[in-house]
């Protein structure tokens, strides 16, 4: 039974076993991940006796791909870059040249390090993307209801026994029937979102997924399972629904 398991597992990670020729050096596919799930890879560079790798610019593509800031992705790769004693060259994280004995441990460190440079990129544009709209959620819910009928920072104790955070609650009579979450179009704000809502009680036209940006058709399937998808747009006249529903 266990040569039947470490067979399968061999086969699933053949492909990592894979080194292909290319003109940036010989590309080697590696176990960790960009933000969007896409493998790092990585290139070995011949320099004399020694090897140089690099990621091609695997980090920067990734972040750019998520959110087009030159500073915010060229402080992330800076980052990782001194964090694994890497070098950054033409956005691509780059190391010394080591001897063969070292390969396999420079491998993983600049994968790790281009795979942690876009994440915390990524991480930076969810975080202000999702500022800028709790921002206008806010103006929206105070112009409506006034401010004496909105919670900020509003927790909540979950079904599970965590404590759960949503960005606004609004009263409907005595409570806080109505919890408002933005959210953005990205996995880590699509996945946080869910768990909350979905780890509270009351039904899905109480809980409202705000967004501005158009999310992804699977990313709305999911939360819509636990929350109303309502465009900042139309976030007024829903929240006044809701709140008439309510009685």
């Amino acid at each position: 039974m266990i040569d039947m398991i470490c067979e399968s597992i061999r086969k699933a990670l053949s492909d990592f076993n894979a080194c292909e020729d290319t003109l940036d050096g010989a590309r080697v596919a590696t176990h960790c991940l960009y933000p969007s799930f896409e493998t790092v890879q990585v290139y070995v560079v011949k320099m004399g006796d020694g090897y140089k790798v690099h990621d091609g610019a695997g980090a920067y593509r990734s972040a750019w791909g998520h959110g087009r800031d030159e500073g915010v992705i060229s402080r992330a790769l800076s980052a990782e870059a001194s964090r694994f004693h890497l070098g950054c060259f033409n956005d691509s994280l780059i190391s010394a040249e080591v001897p063969e004995e070292w390969l396999q441990s420079v491998i993983l460190s600049v994968a790790n390090a281009s795979s942690f440079a876009a994440n915390r990129a990524v991480a930076r544009f969810v975080q202000a993307a999702e500022e800028a709209l709790i921002e206008k959620i806010d103006h929206t819910l105070a112009y409506s209801f006034g401010q004496e009928h909105i919670a900020r920072n509003f927790s909540i104790r979950g079904k599970s026994g965590g404590e759960r955070h949503f960005d606004f609650a609004l009263r409907n009579g005595d409570d806080y029937g109505i919890l408002i979450n933005g959210v953005s179009p990205h996995h880590a704000s699509i996945n946080s979102k869910y768990v909350a809502f979905s780890d509270t009680d009351g039904t899905p036209d109480k809980k409202f997924a705000v967004f501005e940006k158009t999310l992804e058709s699977d990313d709305t399937a999911l939360l819509q399972q636990v929350a109303s998808i309502v465009p900042l747009a139309s976030l007024a006249a829903g929240a006044r629904r809701a709140v008439a529903n309510a009685y």
